[in-house]
């Protein structure tokens, strides 16, 4: 019983470790894409109220995508574009999304090295069947 508790405990803080690298990635991709949003804005010659107007969002909200401080749903980015007379594509221009490599930092691949080797077989085995599931989860871009 304490031997699969201590397993999920370390998968549990790998899972915790990993999401909080993804977290940090999403974040800094919606600042990138906030400030690309406010330069195309300022490039048409457009306020942060006449772009709110024009796409159908709040300009406070609006606000806060420029400055990423929120999140936008795909229906919100889409209305923006339209707002902008621009594709969607091109709010992620110069967005350069991470790579699969860089949402895991060297930090939390060490410390799941580190506790793949002091493991048993079961416990091998759970960690490789979080590794599969972190895999999937990695497929899909921010």
């Amino acid at each position: 019983m304490s031997i699969v508790f201590i397993v999920h405990m370390d998968i549990l803080c790998f899972i915790t470790l990993s999401v909080q690298c993804l977290e940090d990635k999403m974040n800094d991709l919606c600042t990138k894409m906030g400030a690309r949003i406010r330069a195309l804005r300022k490039k048409a010659g457009l306020t942060i109220s006449q772009l709110a107007e024009l796409a159908e969002v709040d300009g406070g909200f609006l606000n806060y995508i420029e400055n990423g401080k929120k999140t936008p749903s795909l229906a919100t980015v889409e209305k923006i574009a339209r707002g902008l007379k621009v594709p969607v594509s091109d709010l992620f221009r110069e967005t350069n999304p991470p790579r699969k490599e860089e949402f895991f930092d060297a930090k939390i691949l060490h410390q799941l090295r580190s506790l793949f080797h002091k493991k048993s077989s079961l416990q091998k085995e759970n960690l490789l069947i979080v590794l599969k599931l972190l895999k999937i989860l990695t497929r899909f871009k921010p």
